[in-house]
């Protein structure tokens, strides 16, 4: 196995993948390979005979997750075994993980949802008055003696919530020395509770305190594990490193990858201490650095490291990077410009200058560089100048003077786009009333027709007389209440704004399915929006929380092939041929320092205030620099102005510029006495394979076979549908069938017992329960009842599924060509007397309706329904090494299972499907196929032009194996080649 790696590693990495020491830190300099060693030590633990599922690996984020599985299934293969071992085991984020052992301990977790910052947020905004916490505005007053603001508190709430869970505190704690604070906290996490939402820091919490009290479903999560890995190990917090620490308890290695000097998220909580003071932590661990840098050139890299070794000293741990190979052509170059218009000019002129370079790559194969290959970095993009313009005005307005693309992915500038702020306009306009004629008219002409050459003023007219009818009707008792989807308000106005026929590019379309989005976070938060009150809710959030928060840099998105001007924050992982660290000037890199300003009282976490966290300081400085400057490959320049637009006073060099120093490093790029720069002749323009189009979930790669176009609306522009009022209700459904699995393992329950269980279980977030339920039941009622009569209906009718151990929701992975798709499996498995598994089915059930003839149902689809049973199929091998012998798709709604192909033939036509689909979506080829059955049902319909186009590629994929009513097999092709055309 040594042998087999040796080729794949260098003679850093090696060491580190095949120690067999019980902890072992991977000490990782920028660009030095640490995913592809954390990779290897996958591969090299499976093949000493760890069981993939003894092994759990943390990464920083999904998209990391995403990389780290592929380059896994490469180390697997060099080592000479089966990649879909990967799917055995757990690679992806911390709270991931948490979810998914919550979910195992108590089945109501799988219906809870999850809100990230911006939702929680939300999620305040929507219950403030029933959380009572307007007394907290007069208790945590301004400096100047005035209650807080209402968006300051939303917010400060926010940051005391996650910060009470990532420190692992007590609301009682908190509550001694700030009673207010104390208990909203409290009544946050009983309303969370109720609500069934959870967020990041508190399923992080939970499975911590479950670990802490030894509670049977955490400690059963806990059984196989052998193996703890961690990727970022410089960024983990307190309620992690703790998860972590318990983790290791019961495992037999913890292998942590990271570097200190790029620690840049102390200011959200992260303890850089964790990784410098890991070997004291743990006495016996060894360290192996990893110090050869194959991303950057010698210049860059001898630059870098010698100023951090300056600037920090003692403070981080010694290395000593070195490049691997330098290649030609490079530049590196320190300038300082009088104003902030002749900067950005500069680096406009160079990005149009050395746009089309001859570009080679480190396999040799070269191309022309194209926008995407460059970055333009600062600090701060939010931060107004004297004169009231952004700190990234000046450099957006040169690019767009040259013509060049670019993507402000920075957060807080969504809404300064043409496209998205005429959309926010038009919502806008519905905020007073029904618009009249005028009205509308004005904003058609003032800027909305510039920012949509093909939107219809008339049908435009219609949208807001019907749209500003129904906000603004009256709710009084007596009147039905009514349902409003902003979502659909976006698609209507996107409609009639000839979205569909204008060509837009994936920046512009990126912008728009950021602003879908947003809306669909408001409405999975929102009980309802239901007339003018609480439209005006959305516009508030839109004016006041959304237009800071978000921006395009979705990780579920493509980056557009532009120039990407972002915060050194938002480019963490990332690296770019060419990179401008732009705004390098006094007081700004390095900023000053600033105190912890939270609610969460500061004797409380005064530990973590000691070391620096949740405020900033120079050696927090000195690694958001340091990190910045060690995205750029071949080209970097660090350039900063004296005079700052509407500024009155000069700024000083930055310290940070004057201590980059190198042979290599220019002064003298615009003197023209300077040598002339050499450049090789140019190329064509061809763009670095994007990982981030590609599909991750079964999900999405049946977007992709239905219709490719689709596919690249959803998952590479971001476009949601409407959420509708049952959303959630096949989910409440299949969460009642597994917790009564968990509750009735050995026999099935009774039906008075299994709705009893589902009663108890069931929620929906967008029906309010009727005020007399008894009396007068409502939707939610009958839903509950529907619900009950599901779950018990399938307990008597197929109550042989309990006397085989069921596993629900297992989760599973597969590697494809070039991706890794996950999913989750219900398995029924048969045990023989010495308690082995001697047959296993792959179940999906469905909460849908067939009928008496379900094969014959073309609504089902079973083009689709087969090909995931199949690719489940696929997952069994790995989960359980071994051939699921039937599958099946269960309809609970008819109480009927019908069988699905699943014998070698069947499961490896699936398999090629999916492979072709993944290469044409790394080929970028989305052609619309069209047909009235795909269309019809469509939630992008009025979006897209609805055509037939032809794939790039004349390569057809097998027929897919389908039920036949006879019994035997059908072949069908997948519904992007079978069903398109008008008259399907």
């Amino acid at each position: 196995m040594k042998k087999a790696l040796n080729g794949w590693l260098t003679s850093d990495q090696l060491p580190a993948a095949i120690a067999t020491d019980p902890e072992i830190l991977a000490l990782a300099g920028a660009g030095s390979g640490k995913s592809r060693t954390l990779a290897a030590r996958v591969a090299f633990l499976v093949a000493s005979g760890a069981a993939p599922d003894s092994l759990v690996a943390f990464t920083f984020s999904d998209k990391a997750a995403e990389t780290i599985k592929d380059r896994v299934a490469q180390a697997l293969r060099v080592c000479g075994l089966d990649p879909l071992l990967v799917g055995g085991m757990y690679i992806g984020t911390i709270h991931a993980w948490c979810r998914r052992v919550l979910g195992d301990m108590d089945a109501k977790f799988r219906q809870f949802d999850v809100l990230d910052a911006m939702q929680l947020q939300m999620y305040l905004m929507s219950r403030y008055p029933k959380l009572n916490l307007h007394p907290l505005r007069a208790q945590h007053r301004t400096k100047k003696g005035t209650p807080r603001g209402y968006f300051e508190t939303l917010n400060q709430v926010g940051r005391a919530w996650t910060m009470m869970n990532d420190e692992l505190l007590d609301p009682v704690q908190i509550g001694a020395e700030d009673a207010v604070l104390g208990e909203a906290l409290e009544r946050i996490r009983a309303q969370m509770e109720s609500d069934n939402f959870i967020d990041f820091s508190l399923m992080q919490r939970l499975v911590v305190e479950a670990l802490e009290g030894k509670e049977p479903g955490a400690v059963q999560a806990l059984a196989p594990l052998q193996h703890v890995l961690v990727d970022e190990y410089q960024d983990v917090n307190v309620v992690q490193e703790r998860l972590i620490e318990l983790m290791h308890q019961e495992s037999d290695t913890l292998f942590v990858v990271g570097d200190d000097d790029q620690g840049i998220y102390g200011w959200r909580g992260a303890d850089i201490t964790n990784i410098q003071e890991f070997d004291q932590r743990y006495p016996n661990a060894v360290v192996h650095p990893l110090l050869t840098n194959f991303r950057s050139t010698s210049a860059i890299v001898e630059a870098a490291s010698s100023f951090a070794g300056q600037e920090m000293g003692a403070i981080r741990l010694p290395k000593q990077l070195t490049a691997a190979v330098d290649r030609d052509p490079r530049e590196f170059g320190v300038l300082r410009f009088s104003t902030r218009v002749e900067e950005a000019a500069f680096v406009a002129d160079r990005i149009k200058e050395l746009l089309g370079t001859r570009y080679e790559e480190s396999d040799g194969a070269g191309r022309g560089l194209t926008p995407a290959d460059f970055a333009i970095l600062m600090r701060s993009t939010n931060m107004s100048e004297a004169d009231g313009t952004k700190r990234h005005t000046a450099f957006i307005s040169a690019l767009k003077t040259r013509g060049i693309e670019y993507a402000l992915n920075a957060g807080g500038q969504l809404f300064e786009r043409a496209q998205p702020a005429a959309v926010l306009a038009a919502f806008k306009l519905l905020r007073h009333g029904n618009p009249d004629r005028s009205q509308v008219d004005g904003l058609f002409h003032s800027g909305l027709s510039a920012a949509f050459p093909c939107a219809d003023l008339g049908r435009i007219r219609q949208v807001f007389a019907d749209w500003g009818r129904r906000i603004h009707a009256p709710v009084a008792p007596g009147v039905p209440r009514q349902r409003l989807f902003p979502q659909r308000l976006l698609h209507d106005l996107l409609e009639t704004f000839g979205v569909a026929t204008s060509g837009f590019g994936d920046g512009v379309m990126s912008d728009l399915g950021t602003f879908s989005k947003i809306l669909t976070d408001f409405e999975s938060v929102y009980v309802s929006v239901d007339g003018k009150v609480r439209f005006e809710e959305l516009l508030n959030f839109l004016d006041n929380v959304a237009s800071k928060g978000y921006e395009t840099d979705n990780q579920m998105m493509a980056r557009p092939d532009a120039v990407t001007v972002s915060t050194i924050h938002k480019a963490k992982g990332l690296e770019f041929p060419v990179v401008f660290v732009v705004d390098v000037t006094s007081d700004r890199l390095p900023k000053r320092k600033s105190s912890y300003d939270g609610w969460v009282p500061a004797s409380l976490v005064r530990r973590a205030l000691n070391k620096g966290c949740y405020q900033t300081d120079r050696p927090s400085e000195a690694r958001l620099f340091y990190t910045a400057i060690t995205r750029a490959e071949r080209f970097l320049y660090v350039t900063g102005s004296e005079w700052m637009p509407g500024g009155s006073q000069a700024k000083k060099t930055s310290l940070y510029a004057a201590m980059l120093t190198h042979p290599e490093i220019r002064h003298d790029l615009l003197d023209p006495a300077a040598p002339p720069r050499v450049l090789p002749p140019p190329a064509g323009p061809s763009r670095r394979g994007d990982e981030s189009v590609l599909p991750t979930t079964y999900s999405q790669i049946h977007t992709y076979m239905r219709c490719p176009h689709a596919y690249q609306l959803s998952v590479v522009h971001g476009f949601a549908p409407p959420i509708t009022e049952l959303f959630g209700f096949g989910r409440a459904v299949h969460a009642a069938v597994g917790k009564v699995h968990q509750l009735h393992q050995d026999q099935a329950p009774s039906a008075v017992e299994a709705k009893a269980v589902a009663e108890s279980l069931f929620h929906l977030k967008h029906v309010a329960p009727s005020q007399d339920p008894v009396n007068r039941p409502g939707a939610y009622e009958r839903a509950k009842q529907s619900s009950a009569n599901i779950v018990a209906g399938y307990v008597g009718q197929y109550a042989k599924d309990f006397e085989r151990k069921r596993q629900v929701e297992l989760p599973f992975e597969v590697p494809v060509n070039r991706a890794v798709i996950s999913g989750s499996i219900d398995l029924l498995l048969s045990l023989d007397d010495s308690d082995q598994i001697s047959e296993a089915s792959v179940i999906d059930f469905k909460t849908m309706e067939g009928g008496l003839e379900p094969i014959n149902n073309p609504d089902l689809h079973w083009e689709d329904l087969s090909l995931q049973v199949q690719l489940y199929a696929r997952g069994a091998v790995q989960v359980y090494g071994m051939h699921a012998r039937t599958g099946a798709v269960h309809l609970l709604k008819d109480g009927r299972r019908v069988s699905v192909p699943v014998d070698t033939d069947a499961v490896d036509a699936a398999v090629a499907n999916v492979d072709w689909a993944v290469d044409r979506i790394m080929a970028g080829d989305f052609p619309q196929r069209a047909s009235a059955v795909k269309c019809g049902g469509c939630d992008f319909a009025q979006i897209c032009p609805q055509e037939v186009q032809p794939f790039a590629t004349s390569q057809e994929p097998p027929k897919l194996h389908l039920p036949a009513s006879g019994g035997g097999n059908e072949f069908l092709m997948m519904s992007a080649f079978s069903q398109i055309g008008p008259d399907q």
